[in-house]
């Protein structure tokens, strides 16, 4: 970088430093899939026994035009062990949502950020974005950057580096 903090094309450094590539923001991508996604497993896991369990008592019954059909004895399956693992699942994902977000939102660094050296920051003053921000931008990404993964890509020929739902929510990624 020349003296002077600026960047070449004379534009003045945005605050809290170098954006990120797409290389690097891509692997905190997936490395937060990775690591979030095994986290939920501690719920999804049990609550998937516990479904399952409601069917115990129940067996599959082969028909003569070659379809099946599951029986079950009077009060199976067992509605409260269904509920329970749905809402078990539920309460999880959603915990685990909570830990990105608030992570994302507090620090700026998700897991996976902040092993490839990425946070996320408002792109103004530098800081954290937020808990409410991080959930607007997650939403936004989750239901419109994915269209034709058009709005992750356009950073690619942005001048500011920014996705779409950096753009929407006033966030940048940087290196640390």
């Amino acid at each position: 970088m020349p003296p002077g903090g600026y960047q070449p094309y004379g534009a003045p450094m945005p605050p809290g430093g170098e954006r990120a590539n797409f290389g690097i923001r891509l692997g905190a991508y997936l490395l937060d899939g990775l690591l979030y996604g095994l986290l939920s497993l501690v719920f999804v896991i049990p609550g998937i026994i516990l479904i399952a369990s409601a069917f115990e008592n129940c067996a599959t019954v082969e028909r003569f035009d070659g379809t099946s059909r599951i029986v079950c004895p009077d009060g199976e399956p067992a509605v409260g062990l269904i509920v329970g693992g749905a809402v078990l699942i539920a309460v999880g994902l959603l915990f685990v949502w909570f830990l990105f977000l608030r992570a994302m939102g507090k620090t700026g660094q998700t897991w996976g950020g902040r092993i490839v050296g990425v946070k996320v920051i408002d792109n103004r003053t530098g800081l954290p974005i937020g808990f409410w921000r991080a959930l607007g931008r997650t939403v936004f990404a989750s239901l419109f950057s994915g269209f034709f993964y058009l709005g992750y890509l356009w950073m690619l020929w942005d001048d500011q580096k920014q996705t779409w739902q950096d753009k929407v929510v006033s966030s940048a990624v940087v290196k640390v």
